[in-house]
């Protein structure tokens, strides 16, 4: 295993986070092509209309001499890359389980009013942890009004609702129940809606919430 220059990786994350950026961005849009390509599943580009690619950008670098700057942005963004494979892998085990639930966790006016956004994100995770089974969550907003409120798909099949009313209310789904709408290719495309937030999450309040 190759020695890792934590200096040099602390400099190009606190020097050229621009490039990690553009870097990310180009990723993200390959990374969802290639989920329409091969799943058939029509993702939404999160980012802007910039068309800029991977090797759109390695040009750039080499005429600018920063190709070891874009070797290091390129294993930072990998590294998250990996990251984003395991946690679909996850997900995909807990659908396939054959108990699991979908859940959106909403917060009363009071909780949002008198608590932080890092406050509420401990609240969510210590209320998956209390499940004790694997999970995978993450913090959302509402299309209208921006009303925070996170989804997170857990591998049961039933919890217990009136540990959460303190903090708001819970809308729970049975992932297996034909009854609800929820079928494969909605799922798929909350597994690729998780996939690249984990790509594109930029600070810890935004990271994904998953068991260990």
């Amino acid at each position: 295993m190759a020695k890792v220059d934590y200096q040099f990786k602390s400099y190009v994350l606190k020097e050229h986070n621009d490039l990690i950026r553009r870097y990310k961005h180009a990723q993200l849009v390959q990374h969802c092509n290639n989920i329409f390509i091969n799943d058939g599943i029509i993702t939404k580009t999160l980012l802007s209309d910039n068309k800029e690619t991977l090797e759109d950008i390695e040009f750039d670098c080499i005429l600018n001499n920063r190709i070891k700057e874009l070797n290091e942005v390129e294993k930072i963004c990998n590294a998250s890359i990996q990251r984003t494979k395991r946690l679909r892998g996850r997900i995909e085990t807990i659908l396939s389980s054959g108990n699991s639930l979908f859940l959106t966790l909403t917060f009363t006016d009071k909780t949002l009013e008198s608590t932080s956004a890092e406050t509420r994100r401990k609240y969510v995770t210590r209320y998956l942890k209390s499940l004790n089974c694997m999970y995978v969550a993450n913090i959302d907003f509402g299309a209208k009004n921006h009303r925070e409120h996170y989804h997170a798909v857990v591998g049961l099949d039933s919890i217990d609702l009136s540990a959460w009313r303190t903090y708001g209310n819970i809308n729970v789904q049975k992932v297996h129940d034909s009854s609800i709408e929820l079928n494969k290719k909605r799922l798929s495309k909350y597994i690729s809606k998780l996939s690249n937030h984990a790509i594109k999450e930029t600070t810890k309040r935004n990271a994904l919430i998953y068991s260990r």
